[in-house]
């Protein structure tokens, strides 16, 4: 029957009042939706969009959103990022100090794509892969996102125990264990999953301090590396092997098709995978660390501006002080040419003898220069007994100690005292007697090798440099290369990837989709016993005490289900019930609520049916099975779709209960999840986003039946 009837629909009041019901519902029902299109929207994004909370994804039209998202990859590390950007995008505004801040600034990044993807310099950028392909990945830094991590850890290390254990044969879940205890064997840490394995420390290694060096004999480390390595070849590049496969068809090679390309491919392979940096993506995902950036951070520190009554070094002050037009200090040479003024001079030298990294520094050993090294040796530790003890040697005389270009290389306590000693002595030196390495000095080499001039290089680049000391690699250029090629698969393949994640993450961490699965038929099945049986005895025989009986049930529904946890959880330990099904189910079995509407609902049905039923010899079981159960089928529907929510998404009490996590559900291991990739919740919003199909698939199957349950008791 319509809430208004038919005659007189057709008014102007009564059509207002159908235009707010409508209305009304619309604006309801966009308040449902919304929550989930973030939701989806989220589990797109990265560090750069997920704060923007809405519900369409602003890069799907937007190519200077894309552009700016997929620069998230190349400089998302979590040490000094923000000057490292700025280093290689010289007109980053300086208000961009977070991802966050990036993405909330529209119009700023609008303007910032549009001027860098107008760069068009196949020749910087094609230098740019060459010089990058060659260039030490010590002096590099990658981002190594989780997912990444954890797909690279899982494949190498299934990939050593199978070469350990060639005749086991086992399933991907057994085999995952079994690779998780050989990688924790190896790193000397007994590890719980592989999802909650990161390289956060490594990729914090202060590369700008003077002292620091890396810790190579690691095996944490040595992984790092091997993580570097492979992603410096594009093994997780988004449409890299896509790209390489359609140049090696228009090549014509014939040969086998590898990716990624390393140093153990053939030649003529080798030669194909370089031109196809050059031309296709030389934007890699190594980065040469802008060792300027330190030098611009020195400058504008209050160490120098202490000089200057205060006030920090400008680009004005340093303009006037050199006699040059520099835009910004990012633009400003690097090494300091040698030509400079005093005042900029004074500036260099202390920062080369006071900030320089020592890992790249080295001498030019000398037989003066070696001697003048055991004499330091000699003034410090002045005993030759003490100095055999440090360094773990045998010397008979100080002259047997030796000196070399570079530091000591290893992690014992032999080598990390043999390199201290040599990273004071060279602190002592003064700066003739260093040689200074850097991404940009080596650069800088590069184009004097290639160019036969600086005005060549300017010819072929389209720069304007009026010193070597100018030329920084042109990642810019590369980059704006690399998107043109490659955007759509850089912006949309890593969404793929959160979902890959968090599928494997379900189908081969524990056992949470068969758990879930058992638990939830349990549930349904209690749920479709207990609660009606208990409501027709309520119903239908007129109990003593059933009005009691039924106010003692709706009471549980006053207290929150949490109050109940601890006795709960100790009631079910001392009948020894922890970590089983029974635990699960127990507990919920009854609903105060579901028994309350369902006697409701006996209540009403005319007592003329069980009167027949009697009549006619059926027993009560036969009358509540064969006459009230087929009546309130939408009831029971209803019932059963809560059960199945609060089996499917109920995680605090399975969490309580089973500390074993081979009983673990769905909803437990996703709680779990969003502790360990918090750092990433756009891979958790994927995983809310899978967990949420089942629910919308039963209750889109159960909609006519949950309607029917809603409507018909209204009508009764």
């Amino acid at each position: 029957m319509s809430l208004i009837a038919d005659i007189g629909r057709k008014t102007l009041k009564n059509r207002l009042i159908m235009l707010c019901i409508y209305t009304t519902l619309s604006l309801m029902g966009i308040t449902m939706v919304v929550p989930f299109l973030i939701t989806i929207s989220g589990s797109t994004s990265n560090d750069f969009d997920y704060d923007r909370f809405s519900p369409l994804p602003r890069y799907l039209w937007s190519r200077e959103d894309r552009f700016v998202k997929a620069l998230v990859p190349y400089f998302n590390l979590y040490r000094n990022w923000t000057r490292q950007f700025q280093a290689y995008f010289p007109n980053l505004p300086e208000y961009w100090s977070s991802w966050t801040a990036i993405g909330l600034d529209k119009p700023g990044i609008d303007c910032f794509a549009r001027e860098y993807m107008a760069f068009d310099s196949p020749a910087a950028a094609a230098d740019y892969a060459e010089f990058n392909h060659t260039y030490p990945l010590d002096d590099c830094q990658i981002y190594a996102p989780p997912i990444q991590v954890i797909s690279f850890l899982i494949d190498e290390s299934c990939e050593k125990y199978r070469q350990q254990q060639p005749q086991k044969k086992l399933r991907r879940a057994e085999l995952h264990q079994e690779a998780l205890k050989l990688l924790g064997q190896e790193w000397g840490v007994p590890f719980e999953t592989f999802y909650s394995i990161d390289f956060n420390v490594e990729m914090r290694y202060p590369l700008d301090f003077q002292s620091w060096f890396p810790d190579t004999e690691h095996p944490k480390m040595q992984a790092y590396n091997r993580f570097k390595e492979a992603a410096a070849a594009y093994a997780f590049t988004p449409g890299s092997k896509k790209l390489w496969r359609k140049f090696l068809r228009q090549k014509g090679y014939s040969g086998q098709n590898l990716f990624p390309v390393t140093s153990s491919a053939p030649p003529e392979l080798q030669e194909l995978w370089l031109e196809f940096k050059k031309t296709q993506l030389p934007a890699s995902p190594k980065i040469p660390f802008p060792l300027r950036s330190a030098w611009y951070n020195y400058l504008g520190s209050e160490e120098v501006a202490a000089q200057y009554n205060g006030q920090k070094l400008s680009i004005d002050k340093y303009n006037a002080c050199a006699g040059t037009i520099f835009p910004c200090l990012a633009e400003t040479p690097f090494p300091l040419p040698p030509e400079y003024p005093e005042e900029l001079q004074k500036h260099w030298r202390k920062f080369c003898q006071e900030r320089y990294p020592l890992r790249l520094i080295s001498l030019t050993v000398t037989p003066e220069l070696e001697q003048q090294f055991q004499q330091f040796a000699q003034a410090k530790i002045r005993h030759l007994r003490s100095l055999n003890k440090l360094l773990g040697t045998n010397y008979q005389d100080w002259s047997e100690l030796k000196l070399s270009s570079t530091p000591a290389a290893g992690s014992t306590r032999d080598d990390n005292n043999r390199r201290d000693l040599w990273k004071n002595f060279v602190r002592s030196l003064p700066l003739e007697h260093k040689q200074f390495h850097s991404s940009e000095i080596a650069f800088q080499n590069f184009l004097r090798q290639k160019y036969s001039s600086l005005e060549a290089v300017n010819q072929a680049y389209g720069w304007n440099l009026q010193h070597w000391q100018c030329a920084f690699p042109p990642f810019a250029e590369a980059y704006a290369h690399t998107f043109r090629n490659n955007g759509w698969a850089m912006t949309l393949l890593p969404i793929l990837d959160n979902y890959k994640m968090v599928l494997n993450y379900m189908l081969f961490n524990g056992n949470a989709i068969v758990v879930t699965l058992i638990l939830i038929t349990l549930t349904i099945i209690c749920t479709l016993t207990i609660n009606p049986m208990a409501a027709y005895a309520l119903s239908r025989f007129n109990l003593k005490f059933g009005n009691q009986i039924l106010v003692f049930m709706l009471a549980t529904m006053a207290f929150p289900a949490m109050v109940s946890a601890i006795p709960a959880y100790l009631l079910m330990r001392d009948l020894g019930m922890l970590n089983t099904y029974l635990a699960l189910v127990l507990p919920g079995a009854a609903n105060g609520m579901a028994i309350f509407i369902l006697k409701g609902f006996f209540d009403s049905l005319p007592m003329e049916l069980f009167e027949a039923a009697t009549i006619d010899g059926a027993s009560e079981m036969q009358i509540f099975r064969i006459v009230a159960m087929p009546l309130v089928k939408p009831i029971l529907a209803i019932n059963a779709l809560n059960a199945f929510i609060a089996a499917y998404n109920g995680w605090e009490w399975a969490l309580i209960i089973c500390q074993d996590k081979s009983m673990w559900t769905i909803a437990v291991w996703m709680y779990q999840a969003s502790l360990w990739w918090r750092l990433v919740p756009w891979v958790v919003s994927a995983g809310f986003v899978l967990t949420s199909i089942p629910t919308m698939i039963i209750f889109i199957s159960c909609q006519k039946i949950i309607l029917r349950g809603i409507i018909i008791p209204s009508m009764k």
